[in-house]
């Protein structure tokens, strides 16, 4: 394969030559390497279709890969992939899309419209490959053609034959997506130029992310900020995983939409749904709705219908990959109960690093608090909801939980962090029943575990 058979100029060019990968792997579209083949490469499959397949070097700069074109290259896999139905392709993203580095130092000078993400990145080609943990990255199938997804049209500088072929088969971002977008830049932005970068959260957002780049661990090098002695990881922009997701099936029929764009932010268009159920009890909110559960989900399936009375999932939050989570407060203000994630394989968390953990990447996430408690007639009401996700400092405290139950689990499985030990959080059991097992690192099987966050911490969260 030679870079003669298409024109690195060309938008159109380059598309039609990467959509020959469609339902091949690139050991069958490239000429690799016997060391290459023979290595089982399990490395960065996009680098290795730039060199291999499409003969190209990127510039190591800022420009887009085919700097020519204007136009981006990505290549990220999706799991779930089934073939069309009248629905439409059934898609999940396996990953966030990530977009270009973050520059600590520069990125205050700079403007969205004009901004290093959108230079590069306004024109992507995204290369979608059948995610399969048992082969080989080379061995991996493109399961679909090309997307060639475009974020700011009126900043297109293509020629003209180009902007004809981008118009007729480029996704474009809505409006309303791209409004959060700017928003979500311009918080990352403020909070670098507030010389806080270390304590960015991919929850502090909605749809653009601030995600880790670096290596982890305690012997990563950390960056420099503008005004702060305290250096801060290696971060860069992306898609969040649900929002990329969302973007390439598009409107389901079964979302429903709450009205979040260029009118309405999260907290507004929630507020407008919640309103007028503030201070009713739950059999008030039954009636209202016209809706009756004895679920023991009671209080989450009331607020899911208070956003959609049809009971749907929100359209928003499938994008933002928000929690929604009700907690349940006494008379006097404490918790009820503490908060639970999905359970944990044992051996696997005892061989991960806290970066690439489960839980690291479940406390990250954007949760919407539903908060009901207790009157004085013992009718539980609904008081507040709010967006919330976990501040740095708490963060620092819930990795110090999971390093420590690492370390424990090596040891004895049974002898883990309890709520006593930590005002953050802990680990308890999670599981359906007592059959729900876990083999441990001594070999025992054990009743499933999670972690937890403690009552006590989510009551004076939502205070």
């Amino acid at each position: 394969m030679n870079n003669s058979q298409y024109d690195k100029s060309s938008v159109n060019s380059i598309y039609n030559f990467a959509s020959r990968l469609e339902g091949k792997n690139l050991i069958q579209s490239a000429d690799l390497p016997t060391n290459v083949v023979n290595s089982r490469n399990r490395g960065d499959l996009g680098r290795l279709v730039e060199k291999y397949y499409f003969c190209h070097t990127p510039p190591n700069n800022r420009e887009p890969d085919f700097a020519d074109a204007g136009l981006e290259l990505k290549t990220t896999g999706i799991s779930d992939y089934k073939k069309p139905t009248k629905s439409g392709e059934v898609i999940k993203a396996k990953e966030r899309l990530s977009l270009t580095d973050i520059n600590y130092r520069t990125i205050q000078h700079e403007q969205w419209e004009s901004s290093t993400l959108i230079h590069k990145c306004n024109l992507m080609m995204i290369l979608f490959y059948k995610y399969n943990k048992a082969v080989p990255v080379i061995e991996q199938y493109f399961a679909m053609k090309p997307l060639l997804v475009s974020i700011l049209s009126s900043k297109l500088k293509q020629t003209s034959e180009d902007l004809d072929f981008i118009e007729k088969i480029s996704l474009r971002i809505s409006e309303d997506d791209l409004e959060m977008i700017r928003k979500d830049w311009e918080f990352i932005r403020q909070k670098i130029i507030d010389n806080k970068a270390h304590e960015l959260s991919e929850g502090d957002t909605f749809y653009l992310g601030a995600a880790r780049k670096g290596s982890g661990g305690e012997n990563e090098s950390l960056k420099k900020q503008n005004e702060s002695d305290i250096g801060a990881p290696s971060r860069g922009f992306s898609f969040k995983q649900n929002f990329l997701t969302k973007l390439v099936q598009g409107h389901s029929k079964n979302l429903t939409s709450i009205g979040v764009g260029r009118t309405l932010t999260f907290d507004e268009a929630t507020s407008l749904k919640f309103d007028s159920f503030i201070g009713l009890s739950e059999a008030e909110i039954s009636r209202e709705l016209n809706y009756s559960t004895n679920s023991k989900s009671r209080k989450w399936l009331l607020a899911s219908r208070i956003l959609a009375r049809s009971g749907q999932k929100i359209l928003e939050f499938e994008k933002a990959g928000i929690l929604m989570k009700t907690v349940s407060l006494t008379r006097q203000g404490e918790g009820r109960e503490h908060m639970s994630f999905p359970a944990f394989v044992s051996m696997e968390l005892a061989t991960q690093d806290w970066q690439d953990s489960d839980f690291a990447n479940q406390i990250e996430n954007k949760f919407l608090f539903v908060v009901f408690q207790e009157d004085e007639n013992g009718e539980d009401r609904l008081i507040k909801v709010l967006y919330w996700n976990m501040p740095y400092q708490d963060r620092l405290e819930a990795e110090r939980v999971w390093e420590d139950a690492k370390k424990r689990l090596q040891k004895d499985a049974k002898d883990l962090p309890r709520s006593t030990e930590s005002k953050v959080a802990h680990v308890r059991p999670h599981a359906k029943n007592k059959n729900d097992l876990d083999i441990s690192p001594q070999g025992e099987m054990i009743v499933k575990r999670c972690f937890w966050l403690n009552k006590s911490y989510i009551a004076e969260v939502v205070k």
